[in-house]
């Protein structure tokens, strides 16, 4: 079989391929498509210090500009670090995934906050994305 493993820094993959955070919601959605334990990571949707509602509905909004299209407009609804670490991470590490926990804050204080709490996560999350860029909230996450 042939060697796939590649390196992003100090982290080293098994594979050259991960999902896009958000994709496949907090991971384990993707199950049923194939290993997940194959691909070099999963990426989960952005994770808040604690639980976050996201956006009221309709999430869904037409190009007001455009002949056809839409957005989604989702807010960064999510579990929270803590409860993402006991509900949903283990169902990742059940699949054989490594992943990477993509964490967001509406404060520099509130970025801190849920790295901090990431800190004694398993070995199976390899590294943290901070998101610093989603559109989806009141002025595109500005601090």
């Amino acid at each position: 079989m042939t060697d796939l493993t590649t390196s992003v820094g100090s982290v080293v993959l098994r594979a050259p391929v991960m999902t896009a955070s958000g994709a496949s919601g907090h991971g384990a959605e993707l199950a049923p498509y194939g290993r997940l334990g194959d691909l070099g990571a999963v990426v989960v949707k952005s994770l808040s210090d604690g639980p976050w509602p996201g956006n009221p509905a309709p999430r869904l909004h037409p190009l007001r500009d455009a002949a056809a299209g839409m957005i989604n407009s989702v807010g960064l609804q999510g579990p929270g670090t803590e409860s993402w670490l006991t509900e949903d991470l283990p169902a990742l590490i059940d699949e054989g995934a490594d992943v990477v926990a993509s964490i967001w804050g509406d404060t520099v204080d509130g970025y801190r906050r849920a790295a901090d709490s990431l800190a004694e996560a398993p070995p199976q999350v390899v590294a943290v994305e901070v998101n610093v860029s989603c559109p989806n909230t009141e002025d595109g996450m500005r601090m």
